[in-house]
């Protein structure tokens, strides 16, 4: 069983597919790769054990065939050939355990992974064995993904103190928050409100069709263009996700805003933020003046001011940030000039077209001080 390819295109392929597997020690077949070719479509597919990727190439001549490789030593293996093509052979004999030979620069073999039973490994396959006949469909576009990927990604939960803020809330609008930062795109996605997984969302920018086919049903997700298919299911713990509170957020009213460059701003804040330690709580000060922005240290030893671009409604105003989750939001925002709305007690806004990004205010403790003082 033989297979000859375009090492070019293949090194393309694989390199792809290794994103989605997770290599997990504790998950033999998240090691793995399957390989094969069925009439003439090329096809390779990984897994996190949650989420299945699919690498496809149609038109590709040769007989049918399959094999079941490591994916660390294959991957590493494939993306050091310089050769015009590649020569992928299994080989099986009576008193040998099979191996899977690849000739490209020279001549490699590699060992192919057995079962307990002493057979050869087959990768499942989740996504062929799926009824989709009662599923429903939709389409979202890739730019969608990015702009989740770049700017709702900074807001989501990192550990597991409540679960369901780890994933993105796809409704009528897309949100990710740890109660401290929110992100809202204005997108619906669904007809249904569903949680998806980080990791499931961030396969989809392997993806490089603009329109992306999408079949789900209460718990699954089938994600799919021409040379990318995901299939994934829904993170569980819809229930808990306080999406009515959250939405009023993004929703509300500020009195005042303002707009300065990014890249001033985050140069700014990376000054600054050497100025800033332990005893600071991680926090400067923010002041909204006639002149411009001011972000200074709690010491008062480092204190800077940048011009306005545009100023609406201005009035005084003054507030404590934590300086880490600032800089997260403003290196966020997909455009050169960053829009900050102000004025409220709690929180400022971040917008940017349709993407709203809310920040929670840090305590402002300059009264507690004075009052020390005195």
């Amino acid at each position: 069983m033989q297979l000859k390819l375009k090492t070019s295109e293949f090194k393309e392929m694989v390199a792809k597919a290794t994103k989605g597997a997770s290599v997990d020690n504790n998950f033999y077949i998240s090691q793995l790769m399957s390989i094969t070719l069925h009439d003439n479509v090329l096809e390779l597919i990984t897994t996190d054990m949650t989420n299945y990727l699919y690498v496809k190439k149609d038109k590709v001549a040769g007989d049918d065939f399959s094999v079941v490789v490591p994916v660390d030593k294959f991957s590493k293996l494939i993306s050091k050939l310089t050769c015009e093509d590649v020569v992928l052979e299994v080989v099986e004999k009576d008193d040998e355990l099979a191996k899977l030979v690849v000739k490209g620069n020279g001549k490699y073999e590699i060992e192919l992974p057995y079962d307990e039973e002493g057979d050869l490994v087959e990768f499942p396959d989740p996504a062929e064995g799926c009824d989709v006949t009662d599923w429903s469909e939709t389409e979202i576009n890739l730019s969608t993904v990015h702009l989740i990927l770049s700017t709702a990604k900074a807001a989501l939960m990192t550990s597991n103190e409540a679960p369901c803020y780890t994933g993105y809330y796809c409704g009528d609008r897309i949100v990710a928050t740890d109660t401290f930062k929110i992100c809202g795109i204005d997108v619906q996605m669904f007809d249904e409100p569903k949680l998806i997984p980080v990791e499931l969302m961030d396969l989809l920018e392997l993806m490089t069709e603009e329109k992306i086919k999408v079949l789900y049903n209460e718990d699954t997700f089938i994600f799919s263009t021409k040379g990318v298919e995901v299939f994934g299911h829904v993170l569980e713990g819809i229930e808990e996700f306080q999406i009515e509170p959250i939405s009023a957020l993004l929703d509300e009213k500020f009195g005042s805003s303002c707009k300065v460059e990014k890249s001033t701003l985050m140069q700014m804040i990376d000054r600054i933020a050497l100025f800033v330690d332990v005893f600071d709580k991680n926090s400067v000060y923010l002041t909204f003046t006639k002149e411009g922005l001011e972000v200074s240290s709690k010491k008062d030893s480092g204190a800077e001011i940048i011009p306005y671009k545009e100023s609406t409604k201005f009035k005084p105003y003054t507030c404590c940030l934590d300086i880490e989750l600032f800089k997260t939001q403003v290196k966020a925002s997909p455009s050169d000039v960053v829009e900050i709305l102000y004025g409220k007690e709690g929180s400022i806004k971040f917008v940017d077209g349709n993407t709203k990004q809310i920040l929670a205010l840090a305590d402002d403790d300059r009264e507690e001080n004075e009052d020390d003082e005195e």
